[in-house]
Order: C-alpha cells, then sequence, then structure tokens
C-alpha cells in the first residue's frame, strides 16, 4: 500500500489523474468492446426498396436559374452525374470523450467540388433518417434485415462508434464511410432526402447553372426584425425590442459575390440576397442571445448569425473574409471603383452605339428574341404596344407579342416600371402590369411599379432609368424607353401618311398683310366680354346655323381647353388661324371635359389666359420675397448681331395696320368666324381610310407605283442628295477646299446606304405618330388612334443615343436591377411568394452566345464602368450614390482637346456654393477647363446641342425649364457665359457653343417646320471616352437623391492615331465613329458627301468656323422662311406676341422658301437661341400657376 506522498509522486511522474485517468480507462474498456463487436454484425444496410426510382425524371434545364427556384419539386443534383467522393479523418484538439474524429468529406460532381467538415454522429444521423425512409415503405426496419439477405449493391453503414476505432484502424473507417456514402448517393430517394443535403452542404441552389460554385453552405440561425431601408425611413421597429432576440432558422448559402438564404420549410424559397458592396463589412461578436455570432452589413441591410460553435463561426468567418479578398474584391475595394460607383472598370468589353432609335429597337427586339432564361426591362414609360420593327404591321414585331412569345417559352421576364402619379401624368402603367401579366395569369412575366405614393415624400421623383437586360449577359441601355414617340432613323422625317399620296406641290401665298395679330385677338375677346358681345357672329344671329357648327363640335374630335393659350401658340408656331378659331371656339363655349378626342387640337386655350399672358404676368409673383428670383442679366456677344430696333418697328407698323381692320365692321368678323370655322372643321375630323373595292384598289396602287417613280420632293433622301451635291455656299466651299492636296488624297469617305422608305405603310401608327410640342398624349389606350391629322400636323423628330454591352458590365448592370427588385419586392409585395427574389450570375461563367447573328456591324473592344444616381427612396441604400455626376465631373476636368454634349436638359451652376437653386457642379467643371485652356493659350472646344424647347404642351413648364436652361448658359451671375466674362474672358463663344436641331418638309401643298426633340443623355471626350446613359444634366439626374438613372462610362480600348487641333493623337475605334456619324448628320455630309468634308479634327479653328457658320445660315434661312420659335429676334413677350405674324417667306412666297430651304439648308443643325427673352428678368411661372408653386426642386 503507498502512502499519499508516494501517489503523488506517481501522478507527478506519470499521467494525470482525475478525468483523465477515467478517459483512459474508458478507452481500454472501448478496445475489449471493439474486440468483441469484430466477431459480430458490424454493418447495417441500406436497402433500395424501388430499383425503378434509379431513373432520373428530369433533365439537366431543370436547373436553369430561371427555372429550379421556382418548381414546386426542386432539383438539385445533375441529372446522370456522379458523384464521387474521399474522406479524411483527423483527431480533435483535446479529443472530444464520444466524438474524437473530424472527418472532411471531399466531393467532385461534375465541374464543382467542394469539402465539408462532419463527425460520426452527423453521418449516423443521415442514416437514421434514411432508415426511417426505409421502413416507411418496405414495413420492417434495417436492423431487422439478416446479414444473409444482404445484396452486394446495397450501402452498408458501419456501427462501430468513434471511441472504438483507434488510429490504426482510423483508415479501414474511412473507407467504409466512403464507399456507404457512394452507394447511398446512387439512390435518387436517398440522395435527394433533406437529411442527405444537409449532410453534404447542399442545396437547389447548388448546381444551378450560372450562379456558380457555393463558397459554404449550413443551416444557421439568423436574428429578425433587422433594419432593411424603405423610402426616407427604416422599417417600423417591433413593438418589443426583445422580440428582435428570436432566431430563425434558414439555409445560408456563400456565393462568389453575395450571400442567400433560403427557407427550407416553405420549398426553399429564396430569400433577400446581401450583395458585397463597398460598405460590406462581416464582424464576429457576442450577442445576447448568440455567444458565436457574426454581424454582416452593406447598404442595404444588417444580419446577425448565430453559430453553435466558435468553430463554426470561426470557419464561416474566414470564408467571407476569402470571398472579399478573391470573388468579390472588385465590389468591395474602393480604388478599383473609381467615381464612387457600385460596379468596377471592366476590360475588354463588346460595345456598340445607337445614334438614334430605329436599329437600336431592331437590336433589342433581336436580343428579346433570343433570350434563353431571363429578361430584364426598366423603362420610365412601357408601351407594350410598341413596333420594334418598321415599317410594317405584322404582330410578331410587337412588344407585347414578343415578351407573351418568350414567356410561353419559359423565359422569366422582370419588368420594373415608374409608378407615375396618375392625375399628373398618363403613363398608364397599371394598365401596362394588366396587359403583360394578363391579370396576374401570367406566371413568368413579373411587373413591379414603384414607388408608393406615401407619406414618405416621394411624389416628385421618378424612376428615370430605360435598359434592358438579357440573360444578365447582354445589356441594351441609354435614353431610349420602349414608349410611343421614340422611334426615329436618320432622316428625322416629318411625315408618314401611310398608302396615301403627298402633295409636294406646293400652295399658292396664305399670308394676308391686313390680317389681325395675336395680340390684337386677344384685345378683341377681353373688350367683347367686357362688352359682353358675341365676337364669333354678328348680333342679328345671321350666322347662328355656321356659329352652332362651330360652337358644337363632336366631343370626340376636341380636346379640353388649356390655359396660357398665346404661349402655346406663339412658342409652338401655331398658324393665326387655328389661334383664332380655339379662341372663337372657347371664348363663349367650351369643350366636354370628358371628351375622348381621335386626335387632340395642338392649341390649348384660355382666354382669361390669354389677356394675362399679355399683360405680362408670368413675372416672379412677389419681388419682396426672400427667395427673389435672380436678376437675369444677359451677356451681350459682338458676334450676335440682334435687330430689336427693326423687328420692334415691323411690329408697329403691322399692329396699327391691324388695329385699322379690327375696327372696320361687323363684316369682317363674319369673314374671320367663317374662315376660323372651315379651318377648324378641317383640322378638328378624323381623316380614316378610305375603303376601296378590289378593282378600285389594284389601279390605285398601280396609279401610286407610277406616280413614285416621278416623285422626287416627296422624298427626304432626294432632298439630302441634291443639299449634299450643292457647292454654292461660301463657307462649305472654303472649308471643303482649304488644306494641302495631300490631304485630300489621304481622304477615306465612309460609304452609307440610303435608308429605304416604303410607301406600303405606316412608320407611325397611331398614338405613335406624335408630337408634344402641340399636344401631349392623350388617350393612350386607344393606341391605334391618331391624335393629330396628318395632313396638317407634322410630327416631331425625336433624336437619342444608346448603347449595347457585352460581358462582366452587363452582369453589373443586372446586378443593379436585381438590388433594385429585390428592394422593391420587400418593400411592396414580400409575401407575395409568386414574385420572388433575384440572383445575379456568377461572373466566373462563360458567355455562350452567338452575338454575331444579332448585330449588323462589329463590336468593338472598351473598358466600361457603370455608374448610377440612387439614394434610399429609389434602393434601399443607406448612402446615396451619384457616381454619374463624379463621372462627368472628372471626364471633363482631364479633357485635353474638346467636349461634346447632347442632352434633354442643360440646369448646372458654376458656384453650387452660393447658388440656393442648383447644385450639381458641371458647369463649375465645364468653366474651369476652358479657363485653364485660355491661360495656357491653347485650343479648346465644348459643343452642347439641346432642344430648342422643353418637350411640354403646357407652356408654364416650358418656362420653367428654359427658364433654368438659360440661367445655367447666359443668364444670371451663375452662368458659365457670365463667369467666364467675369475671369477674363473676352469672346466666350470662342470655347463653347451651343446648338439645336430642326428639320422641314413639304406637307400637301406646304412648308412645315419642326423642332427635332433632343433626348439624349450623351458626352463624348477627346474621341476616346463617352459616357451614354439615362441622366439628363440637371439636379434631378445627378444629385443620386432624387431620380434614379444609370450610365455607362465608356472608355476605348482600340485605338489609332489621328489629328486634334493640328497635333497627332490617339483616339479610339468607338468615340471616334460614333462623334463622327453625329457631325455628319448635323452638317448634312452623312450620305452624301461630295466636297470630302473630313469632320476628324473638330478643334481646329477652321473646322470650329464651318460648324459655326452651318449652324448660323440654317438658323437664318429658316426664320426667313418660317419665322421659327424660339428665336434670338424675341427678346421679350411683347416681340412673341407678334412674332409668328410677321411675314416669311412660307406665308408670302413658298417657292421662293422652297427654294432657299433646299439650297441653303445643310443638316439639321441650327444655333441655340441664347438671347431669347433676353430683356425679361424673369420669366419664371408665375407663383399663382401650378408650376410656379411647385417645390423648385421639380424644375432643376
Amino acid at each position: 500500500m503507498n502512502t499519499p506522498s508516494e501517489d503523488n509522486r506517481n501522478n507527478e511522474n506519470g499521467r494525470p489523474g482525475g478525468l483523465f485517468d477515467f478517459i483512459e480507462q474508458t478507452n481500454v474498456i472501448g478496445n475489449v468492446i471493439a474486440a468483441a463487436a469484430s466477431q459480430k454484425n458490424s454493418f447495417e444496410p441500406l436497402p433500395f426498396s424501388n430499383q425503378s426510382l434509379f431513373e432520373e425524371n428530369y433533365d439537366e434545364s431543370c436547373l436553369n436559374i430561371n427555372v429550379n427556384p421556382f418548381l414546386d419539386q426542386k432539383k438539385v443534383f445533375i441529372p446522370n452525374v456522379p458523384i464521387d467522393l474521399s474522406i479524411t479523418a483527423e483527431r480533435k484538439h483535446g479529443a472530444h470523450i464520444f466524438h474524437p474524429y473530424n472527418y472532411t468529406l471531399c466531393f467532385t460532381h461534375g465541374p464543382f467540388k467542394w469539402e465539408v467538415v462532419r463527425t460520426y454522429k452527423d453521418i449516423k444521423e443521415c442514416h437514421r433518417a434514411l432508415g426511417k425512409l426505409v421502413k416507411q415503405d418496405m414495413g420492417y426496419s434495417c436492423s431487422d434485415i439478416r446479414k444473409e439477405d444482404f445484396k452486394p449493391e446495397w450501402p452498408l453503414f458501419p456501427n462501430e462508434h468513434d471511441n472504438l476505432i483507434n488510429s490504426e484502424m482510423i483508415g479501414e473507417r474511412c473507407k467504409h464511410l466512403a464507399e456507404y456514402l457512394k452507394r447511398m448517393l446512387t439512390y435518387p430517394p436517398f440522395r435527394d432526402h433533406p437529411s442527405t443535403l444537409y449532410l453534404l452542404g447542399v442545396s437547389p441552389l447548388s448546381f444551378i447553372r450560372g450562379i456558380g460554385l457555393s463558397h459554404v453552405e449550413c443551416l444557421i440561425p439568423k436574428r429578425t426584425g433587422d433594419n432593411v431601408y424603405y423610402g426616407h425611413f427604416s422599417q417600423l421597429k417591433l413593438c418589443c425590442e426583445q422580440l428582435k432576440f428570436r432566431y430563425t432558422k434558414r439555409w445560408f448559402i456563400l456565393k462568389d459575390t453575395y450571400i442567400v438564404y433560403t427557407n427550407t420549410k416553405l420549398n426553399n424559397l429564396t430569400g433577400f440576397s446581401m450583395m458585397v458592396d463597398r460598405a460590406f463589412r462581416c464582424d464576429m461578436k457576442i450577442k445576447a442571445g448568440a455567444y458565436h455570432a457574426i454581424e454582416i452589413r452593406n447598404l442595404q441591410r444588417n444580419l446577425i448569425l448565430k453559430f453553435k460553435s466558435s468553430h463554426q463561426q470561426k470557419h464561416w468567418f474566414d470564408k467571407i473574409n476569402k470571398c472579399l479578398n478573391t470573388t468579390a474584391r472588385c465590389f468591395h475595394d474602393v480604388s478599383l471603383m473609381p467615381n464612387g460607383s457600385y460596379a468596377p472598370v471592366r476590360k475588354k468589353q463588346l460595345c456598340k452605339w445607337y445614334v438614334n432609335s430605329a436599329q437600336y429597337m431592331e437590336h433589342v427586339m433581336n436580343g428579346l428574341n433570343n433570350a434563353k432564361e431571363e429578361i430584364f426591362i426598366t423603362d420610365w414609360w412601357f408601351s407594350p404596344e410598341l413596333l420594334l420593327k418598321r415599317p410594317t404591321e405584322d404582330l410578331q414585331y410587337r412588344l407585347d407579342k414578343i415578351l407573351l412569345k418568350k414567356s410561353r417559352e419559359g423565359v422569366k421576364v422582370y419588368i420594373m416600371l415608374f409608378k407615375e402619379v396618375s392625375f399628373a401624368i398618363g403613363l398608364l402603367s397599371y394598365r401596362v402590369k394588366q396587359l403583360l401579366t394578363q391579370k396576374g395569369a401570367n406566371p413568368n412575366i413579373k411587373v413591379l411599379r414603384h414607388p408608393e405614393h406615401s407619406p414618405s415624400g416621394v411624389f416628385l421623383w421618378s424612376h428615370h432609368e430605360k435598359m434592358v437586360i438579357i440573360d444578365q449577359s447582354v445589356a441594351f441601355m441609354g435614353g431610349i424607353d420602349l414608349c410611343f414617340g421614340r422611334w426615329d432613323d436618320d432622316l428625322h422625317r416629318l411625315i408618314d401618311l401611310g398608302r396615301r399620296e403627298n402633295r409636294t406641290e406646293l400652295d399658292p401665298p396664305s399670308y394676308q398683310p391686313n390680317a389681325p395679330n395675336l395680340a390684337q385677338i386677344v384685345d378683341q375677346i377681353k373688350d367683347s366680354r367686357e362688352r359682353g358681345v358675341d365676337v364669333e357672329g354678328q348680333d342679328n344671329g345671321e350666322n347662328n346655323e355656321a356659329k352652332g357648327d362651330v360652337a358644337k363640335p363632336d366631343s370626340k374630335n376636341v380636346p379640353t381647353s388649356k390655359p396660357d393659350s398665346l404661349i402655346v401658340a406663339a412658342l409652338m408656331g401655331n398658324s393665326i388661324a387655328k389661334f383664332k378659331a380655339k379662341n372663337r371656339l372657347n371664348s363663349q363655349l367650351s369643350a366636354p371635359n370628358n371628351a375622348s378626342p381621335v386626335f387632340q387640337s395642338d392649341v390649348p386655350s384660355n382666354s382669361a389666359s390669354l389677356a394675362s399672358r399679355f399683360s405680362l404676368k408670368s413675372k416672379s409673383f412677389n419681388a419682396g420675397h426672400k427667395n427673389e428670383r435672380i436678376e437675369m442679366n444677359p451677356v451681350s456677344f459682338n458676334d450676335v448681331k440682334l435687330e430689336t430696333e427693326e423687328n420692334m418697328n415691323k411690329s408697329n407698323v403691322s399692329s396699327n395696320s391691324a388695329n385699322k381692320q379690327l375696327n372696320a365692321s361687323n363684316l369682317s368678323r363674319q369673314k374671320f368666324s367663317s374662315k376660323a370655322s372651315k379651318y377648324l372643321q378641317s383640322d378638328l375630323n378624323e381623316i380614316d381610310e378610305i375603303e376601296f373595292s378590289k378593282k378600285e384598289k389594284v389601279k390605285r396602287k398601280l396609279s401610286r407605283l407610277k406616280k413614285t417613280m416621278k416623285r422626287k420632293g416627296h422624298n427626304p433622301l432626294s432632298r439630302l442628295k441634291r443639299q449634299s451635291s450643292n457647292s454654292d455656299s461660301d463657307s462649305y466651299s472654303d472649308y471643303s477646299d482649304s488644306g494641302d492636296e495631300e490631304a485630300k488624297r489621304s481622304f477615306t469617305e465612309e460609304i452609307v446606304e440610303y435608308p429605304s422608305i416604303s410607301n406600303e405603310g405606316y412608320y407611325w401608327i397611331g398614338k405613335d405618330y406624335c408630337n408634344s410640342y402641340k399636344a401631349d398624349f392623350k388617350d393612350v389606350a386607344q393606341f391605334y388612334q391618331d391624335q393629330f391629322d396628318r395632313n396638317s400636323t407634322p410630327r416631331m423628330p425625336w433624336r437619342d443615343e444608346g448603347l449595347v454591352v457585352i460581358g462582366e458590365a452587363a452582369r453589373d448592370l443586372a446586378r443593379h436591377f436585381i438590388q433594385r427588385w429585390n428592394q422593391c419586392k420587400r418593400e411592396k409585395v414580400r409575401h407575395i411568394y409568386a414574385y420572388p427574389f433575384l440572383l445575379p450570375k456568377s461572373y466566373e461563367e462563360p458567355f455562350d452566345y452567338d452575338y454575331k447573328s444579332w448585330f449588323k456591324d462589329q463590336l468593338i473592344n472598351c473598358q466600361v464602368q457603370m455608374t448610377r444616381s440612387l439614394d434610399a427612396w429609389s434602393g434601399g441604400l443607406s448612402q446615396t450614390e451619384c457616381s454619374i455626376l463624379n463621372s462627368y465631373c472628372d471626364l471633363i476636368n482631364n479633357a485635353e482637346h474638346f467636349i461634346y454634349i447632347e442632352n434633354q436638359f442643360f440646369v448646372t451652376t458654376t458656384d453650387p456654393s452660393r447658388d440656393n437653386e442648383v447644385k450639381n457642379m458641371v458647369g463649375n467643371e465645364l468653366v474651369k477647363r476652358i479657363m485653364r485652356a485660355f491661360r495656357d493659350r491653347k485650343k479648346f472646344r465644348v459643343y452642347v446641342v439641346l432642344p430648342l424647347l422643353p418637350g411640354f404642351d403646357n407652356p408654364n413648364a416650358i418656362q420653367a425649364v428654359q427658364y433654368y436652361n438659360l440661367r445655367s448658359i447666359v443668364n444670371g451671375q451663375f452662368s458659365i457665359y457670365q463667369e467666364l466674362k467675369n475671369q477674363g474672358v473676352p469672346d466666350p463663344l470662342e470655347f463653347i457653343t451651343f446648338y439645336g436641331m430642326r428639320n422641314w418638309a413639304v406637307l400637301m401643298g406646304k412648308l412645315v417646320q419642326e423642332i427635332i426633340y433632343v433626348h439624349s443623355k450623351l458626352m463624348i471626350v477627346d474621341d476616346k471616352y463617352v459616357i451614354c446613359g439615362s441622366a439628363n444634366i440637371n439636379d434631378r439626374s445627378l444629385l443620386g437623391k432624387r431620380d434614379s438613372e444609370v450610365a455607362a462610362v465608356i472608355k476605348d480600348e482600340e485605338l489609332f492615331e489621328s489629328v486634334l487641333g493640328g497635333e497627332k493623337v490617339m483616339v479610339g475605334k468607338y468615340a471616334n465613329s460614333l462623334r463622327k456619324k453625329i457631325f455628319k448628320l448635323h452638317l448634312g455630309v452623312y450620305f452624301n458627301n461630295p466636297n470630302k468634308l473630313d469632320v476628324q479634327d473638330c478643334v481646329s479653328d477652321e473646322f470650329y468656323q464651318h460648324f459655326r457658320s452651318v449652324s448660323a445660315q440654317n438658323t437664318k434661312v429658316y426664320d426667313e422662311v418660317f419665322k421659327c420659335l424660339p428665336s434670338d429676334n424675341i427678346i421679350n413677350f411683347e416681340t412673341l406676341a407678334t412674332y409668328v405674324d410677321q411675314p416669311c417667306l412660307s406665308k408670302t412666297d413658298p417657292v421662293k422658301g422652297k427654294k432657299e430651304l433646299d439650297e441653303k439648308v445643310k443638316g439639321f443643325l441650327v444655333d441655340f437661341p441664347l438671347q431669347f427673352l433676353c430683356k425679361e428678368k424673369s420669366f419664371f411661372p408665375d407663383i399663382r400657376t401650378p408650376e410656379g408653386l411647385v417645390p423648385i426642386a421639380m424644375w432643376t
């Protein structure tokens, strides 16, 4: 018997006592039991109950991203592809008494490889769950099967417990487990069982083609009640904060650039995906109720994940950080995302540009028809009945028919639309949703409208993005909505009579020198109202019958009246006869408010507003208000010649002569009424298609074919040919003949095919034939009915640009769409499971499309970065992103030679710190760059092309936008020209000039013209950089907190040597080819260039002066022929009121006017009227008007 001191000595020299002594004794006993168990049945079989179930009942197409997440019975594994595995074991640190080994299971399934760490207990629990399945099928348990009944193909599970296996036996143990799992995974009912999926660490999202390999998957409790940003406020907290400590189990999956979870209790429905962004954070923390937790945050939400052990916690933490440093680094590393964008710069992207929308829409159609999995669409306005290819009446080219056809093929279509304020603007987004989803019956088309017009304050802003994304691989984007009025080609035609023949022989002159002008009509109406006299006819009622015909028109043909007819009539260039007829109609009687016109008249009117407008009530109402408008002191230029006094004298002469006529007698009133009645009747009647018999149709077609072969004047192409071949223009010939002979010989002219013009159908059908200057869209649901009389009203041409990009940049844009969709889904239809959360595709997946068949031209390699304007209300972001604005400023600041800007708006400032109304810095950056060139005495050019007037039929809206456009350019202390003058630039026009676009035609014997509405959102810098997207140059688009926008910043990778400013420089194929086409169209040498005008060096003095001279000459001719509006000759409202009544060639001598237009007008370019209303200190709408009452941010 040993003494206590001897026992202590034995413990010190030998092994320690206590628990370790107990473990050693347990191991000895275990070895004895193991030796005894080796003589018994140590394996338990897992029989296959039905041999027919070995055949797979699905193919690999069920694993597509657009199919698998929505199946009732979701498929997990690739069919007919075996699962190989190997197992290794490692003894735990501080070996567990019952589970001393960790088994690493390495799996290979087709191209996918992954590994999981499990214990023997985990594998045995899976075996027990499968044994219960066997007992349900066969009626007895696995343990009841005798050994002699075992079949060789059955899986055999080793029953020995881990604590009975020593280190010498562990290798054999791994082989037994591996063999058991291999056999078990060959039987689909066992393989697809939830317990097996948990053991393997896979889910229905593991092997979907396109979304890549999962880094790690596991069932993890997550904390509920965390913030998700909704609009301007966060999700409301639960009443009891302690409820936030409740955890619910979800199957979490870590992909290459995001974390997503599925609900295993709801058919593995996909939840909100947390994408890696610049603010993504992952921290290990100890939270209340979760001692091993990970907190994950990004710009959209935060999550708390609870783990059962520190080992599992560290495993996930390491996996997430590895992902942030590898596959997701491009979205997390700020240095890879310049200008604060959400996306990195992508190299070697295939790109193509589009000028005007004809080819753009045709290629969008090709993309939609070739979609295999998903289609993403977002638009400000979406017209399902839009024809994407023209001219045709074939419904297979109609947008809604294409989408419905693809949905029947199984392609998922997701559309996000701007939810308009219905009483303010009629986009009919709800009708679009009902049509495309077939009132919810179509499971493959989902439409979300956003935002909700709730107390959160989202009333003024809109979702302004325009993009179509095919299979997250091909992205069409730019400024082109898929809606009515946008389709146009390079001809910018004003006329579309379809099968009817246009009469090109000019009518006799219609000008009447003694006719009353607009101002006199206003006075006449005002005086007659005060005396109670009917202006529209004689008091004795002799013309009651005629009067009744005019006063009681068909309600379908006459629109409801609108205010401010004077401004509409003057700004929109309407004829005096229309204006008179309308005022005569509305002075006593008004059209029914519920009218549903077949086409809208182009002159809304209100006599009371006429008088107030003529009395100049559009100025700022309260001059003493603290937010007083800035005094508009215009900058004068030596080279801008204004014949103000002469024009005013002419106006006074015509006004005096007209007053004499007005005081003559009631007879003149009767004549006036009769003429206006006839005009109004002919202007408002719908011209229906005449029904002919078969013989008459054949005769008419033959006659029309003969006349078409003889006609020349009706075709705008012939006019382009003629004007391009004319060489009598001094500036044109001088510039084209300048330079040495060697340069002429080296000039290579691109051959461009003339677009074909068909007379066998309309290019613009129904509401698609539009003119926003005359009247906005009405009754869009009646899309097949004309809104205007095509015989008298020209259409408004539409100028726009777009692009397509193929590659990772397209996935970046799809990622933005998915972020917005998921946020909108969570906000609006969170518990409607038919609307799913979307998943972004992996960037490691190949792009296996045959793109060459989609596009006629060769695609160009470029670097592309996607930028956006997004905020809490529009995308659920906790930090506002304004990367489009940052990109504009960066490119302007780094420009070396020139900048070309083409935009729908130009609202900016030169001093954001002092300007209380406008905050974007584009104007400031332009001034700084010009001043640098001025100080360095270097050539630097800025070309800016804008719409001559904002595209509204509301005069107050026109005034508001035009006020801020001119305020940014020339008027006021924060304008670009004023700032350049202040800093010492004597002539700002040597550096920066502004232009617009017009076109003309002969319509049914009359000369007509119209503004080409510039809707572009484009900037080209140095023929190497391009910004193109949906963002206008104003605060709404650029600040990020207002409208949501997207834009692509493109840098050329295919460079070649060229000349800018006389210097040899490297330019890019993409930017250079785009800019050259635009300039050729502007100057009228795109289709035919006989004088070999080279537009390459747009910085040289010769070209710059030529560009300006062509614009000035075009402007002068248009003014002589049409007295176009707006004009530099109109310096105040008095001049505006009488300007359209002045004689012009289209009225006095149409033949001479047409000759002037044919011979002297080249292209579409005209000067932007910088002196328009320059004598009015402020022509912002009166504060008593709705447009004057809304917040200033609405217009900026």
